[in-house]
């Protein structure tokens, strides 16, 4: 108890004195209203917290019950847990074997929780159980059921579930296997690849190309990127991968290079879809065919897509060698709205920027979640402005 009140007086001391050192008023001018963006760190402070470079958040996703699950990548993988009703994160435990989970956390119907991991390749199943009455114990290996791997000598990159026919999908490196598992029956399947070789290009240009999520449809078909920018869809009724005669849209001559780091299924059974290169798409799995909508931010990548209740749009993009910028697209005008850095502001308590977000989710609520995925991360909080929702 001494140990926790000698550490809580120094991050005050910190604090206090980072307040007196804060930017001057001119920096202040963001385009994200401060009213409407929040920030939490990944646990309860000063100790109890999801360390240094075991914190970047690379995955999300929202449980039936609207609780948000997420999942880190480093030193080691963490899963932790925002309850909004609660209002802060918990973390949950080490994921044991993981140092990554990268868009490969999903959540079935009964609100179970599936974790792909990497380096180790396997499938790790996690039962929630009165998580908020259990105290914090950071370093604690979290309990979970191992599923098995699904391509042996594998890691697992993407992870996507069809809650509805009790089946998981999900892409692997470096071999670009597209895979299924049943829930009910416990088993895998290897379905194909979706990129045969690596482009070509300098040494550098070594991994396949494919997509960093993947996205089930209203009739239970799973689309992804492959090789050339080229769609794939596995239809389940003929259980088949194929090829499709579609690119997704890229900078001309970019097009070996170009994947798709986000989709987006919406309720209209459009799918939207945000490249490497920047590019905001709309897909219509029924007639196969692509819109290219423009670049809504001159840099490259869109890392999150989101649907907020009203309809509207949010994404966040920027590579790691830029900041990241927040975004809206109204569908039915057809008009983006640049918003600005994820940027909290509470002077003189703190200030805390995000450069790179590396997961995004939208709650029940319509609160938009972002994830930072630097070495020190954070879970941002976005609340759309009144009517925008």
């Amino acid at each position: 108890m001494r140990r926790r009140y000698i550490l809580c007086a120094i991050s005050f001391m910190i604090f206090t004195a980072a307040a007196c050192c804060q930017r001057d008023l001119a920096y202040d001018n963001v385009v994200v209203p401060q009213d409407r963006i929040d920030a939490r760190p990944l646990g309860y402070p000063p100790i109890d917290v999801i360390p240094d470079e075991e914190s970047g958040n690379t995955s999300l996703t929202v449980a039936p019950n609207g609780d948000v699950y997420g999942a880190t990548s480093g030193e080691r993988a963490h899963l932790f847990v925002f309850n909004p009703r609660h209002g802060y994160v918990r973390p949950l435990g080490v994921i044991a074997g993981a140092r990554s989970v990268s868009n490969a956390l999903v959540v079935s119907g009964e609100g179970d929780v599936y974790i792909g991991t990497a380096p180790e390749g396997t499938i790790l199943k996690y039962t929630p159980l009165r998580e908020y009455q259990q105290p914090i114990q950071i370093g604690k290996p979290l309990t979970m059921t191992n599923l098995g791997k699904p391509v042996p000598d594998e890691s697992i990159a993407a992870m996507t579930i069809d809650r509805g026919a009790g089946m998981i999908y999900g892409l692997t490196s470096p071999g670009a296997h597209f895979f299924r598992y049943s829930i009910a029956t416990g088993k895998s399947t290897d379905l194909g690849v979706v990129a045969e070789k690596a482009p070509f290009g300098e040494r550098f240009e070594k991994n396949k190309i494919m997509s960093r999520m993947l996205v089930v449809d209203q009739q239970g078909e799973v689309f992804a990127s492959g090789e050339n920018g080229s769609l794939f869809r596995f239809d389940p009724k003929k259980q088949r991968l194929e090829k499709l005669d579609l690119q997704v849209p890229a900078v001309p001559g970019r097009e070996s290079w170009n994947r798709v780091d986000a989709f987006l299924l919406d309720p209209s059974g459009m799918i939207y879809g945000g490249t490497s290169d920047g590019y905001l798409f709309r897909f219509d799995p029924v007639k196969l065919a692509i819109v290219n909508l423009g670049k809504p931010l001159s840099q490259d990548r869109i890392d999150g897509l989101v649907r907020a209740p009203g309809g509207r749009l949010y994404g966040v993009g920027g590579d790691q060698q830029d900041m990241a910028r927040v975004f809206s697209y109204d569908p039915s005008a057809g008009v983006y709205e640049v918003l600005g850095f994820v940027d909290v502001n509470r002077r003189p308590y703190y200030t805390w920027q995000a450069y790179v977000i590396g997961a995004m989710a939208c709650g029940l609520d319509g609160t938009i979640y972002l994830g930072e995925n630097e070495r020190i991360s954070k879970l941002y909080l976005f609340y759309p402005p009144a009517g925008e929702e």
